[in-house]
């Protein structure tokens, strides 16, 4: 029987096996403050039964459902089926929106210090709508750092020498000046020349931020309750300060699929 739903005529089809699963998400209690998925998955059974449902399979049956969604001339009925072989000048292959990401040393205390997070993590604290409505805050506590870390976590992997994480790193720490009155920002990552020639003069202009060129090694904290410390290289020495929250600017990790792609299309990923 067909029926009127939202000013159009519906089909329904009585062979669904199944309503569609619900995804599972953590309780509001569990997600304030911290950064953990709202979504949890499906499990298995429940995600192997959800690929065997079948919804749009069907042949079309002439209901217009298609063509009153999109607005009339979106679809044309006339068109035949055909082939097309399309020539283009250029093909571009972005990396998407995957957001993976090499990883990072365990002696950087990502994983096991709590106030130790990630320059993707850092960036939705920052946002006016993520888990602290734009407030810098320490994960660990709640309290609003004095000092902030943003170090270089896999400075060997980068495709561009560091350049974009780099600018991250600085992005960053202007909004987080800009935010939190008196903070002290310190930037530890190795330079790049290009970011030398283009950037470092202006960066060095920002009030509260300072650039160092090492090499971060390790985050420890001896004892609760007190400030993380940061262990990097530079100019040769060794060198140890105490910060309240530190950011890890993470290196993209191509998808595996992207990078067969680009083989088989003999081009470049932008």
């Amino acid at each position: 029987m067909i029926y009127e739903k939202q000013k159009r005529y519906i089909i329904p089809f009585d062979d669904v096996p199944t309503p569609r699963a619900e995804m599972p998400e953590i309780s509001v209690d569990e997600r304030r403050g911290n950064f953990t998925e709202v979504e949890t998955g499906f499990p298995e059974q429940v995600a192997l039964g959800e690929a065997k449902r079948c919804l749009s399979c069907r042949r079309c049956l002439g209901c217009a459902l298609c063509w009153a969604e999109c607005g009339p001339e979106a679809i044309d009925f006339a068109i035949p089926d055909e082939e097309l072989n399309l020539e283009f000048d250029d093909v571009l292959i972005t990396r998407g929106q995957d957001n993976a990401f090499y990883p990072i040393s365990s002696k950087l205390g990502f994983g096991t210090y709590a106030d130790v997070i990630t320059d993707l993590q850092f960036e939705r604290m920052l946002s006016p709508t993520g888990p602290t409505d734009g407030l810098v805050v320490s994960p660990l506590n709640g309290d609003v750092p004095r000092r902030l870390a943003i170090i270089k976590g896999n400075p060997g992997k980068d495709v561009d020498g560091g350049l974009s994480s780099l600018v991250l790193g600085v992005n960053e720490s202007i909004i987080a000046l800009d935010r939190v009155d008196g903070l002290e920002v310190v930037l530890v990552a190795p330079l790049s020349q290009e970011f030398n020639e283009k950037f470092l003069s202006e960066a060095e202009q920002v009030s509260g931020l300072r650039i160092v060129n090492g090499t971060p090694d390790s985050v420890e904290r001896t004892a609760e309750a007190i400030p993380l410390t940061l262990c990097y290289t530079a100019n040769g020495h060794e060198q140890n300060e105490a910060f309240d929250l530190i950011v890890v600017l993470t290196t993209p990790k191509l998808p595996p699929e992207l990078v067969t792609l680009s083989k088989k299309l003999e081009v470049e990923i932008s």
